[in-house]
């Protein structure tokens, strides 16, 4: 089995649709992994049928493709990686002091999560990284186009800590692609694989901007 050609390219990214676990075989040597994968939660996502947009304008969306069945991260544990959303699936990791933290910067009496936490095997202690992102309350100036989006901030902040690797990074899990924009500006190369097309075309309009999203 040979790789599919790339649904998008240019000198720094290169985005395949596909499901990671058939691709993953065939890359060339990846440096890191920096995903956020399905966590397995069967995560609601119909924001407006809810009642969100009662307090803020906002959309419902498809389901997270794969978030359904518990969250299995054996496939990439080989590599230096960053899992956001790990607390679901802690139980299938080694232990490690290394948990970054995503503080979202809400209240403290929302019925959503105020930080959410990432698994790493080579970050050491607990980091923490504050950025607002509270429906239309958001540092920064991204347009919200998936679900679980998070902002190219937060991976551009992993990108930069002293103890992540330099090279080529993959992000097997794209969605909308904020790991492969944040590589990119940073001067990085970044491999995106996505399931789902919708997201694959998102990804790569972004990638083809000069100002972010």
């Amino acid at each position: 089995m040979t790789l599919p050609p790339p649904y998008y390219q240019d000198s720094a990214v290169t985005i395949y649709h596909a499901d990671c676990r058939d691709i993953l075989p065939l890359l060339p040597k990846v440096d890191l992994v920096l995903t956020d994968p399905p966590y397995g939660i069967s995560h609601p996502t119909d924001y407006a049928t809810r009642g969100r947009d009662g307090l803020t304008s906002c959309n419902n969306y498809p389901p997270v493709y794969g978030d359904s069945e518990k969250f299995d991260p054996s496939h990439l544990l080989r590599f230096p990686c960053v899992l956001w959303g790990a607390n679901y699936f802690a139980s299938k990791l080694p232990e490690t002091s290394g948990w970054l933290v995503w503080d979202k910067e809400r209240p403290d009496g929302i019925d959503q999560a105020t930080c959410e936490l990432a698994w790493t095997n080579f970050v050491k202690g607990v980091r923490r990284f504050r950025y607002l992102w509270n429906g239309c309350m958001r540092a920064g100036s991204e347009v919200l186009c998936h679900p679980t989006q998070k902002p190219v901030a937060l991976m551009s902040w992993v990108l930069g800590l002293q103890w992540t690797p330099p090279g080529v990074v993959l992000d097997p899990y794209m969605g909308s692609g904020p790991v492969l924009r944040a590589a990119k500006d940073l001067g990085r190369k970044a491999i995106g694989i996505e399931i789902e097309e919708r997201y694959c075309e998102i990804a790569a309009k972004r990638m083809a901007q000069e100002v972010l999203l």
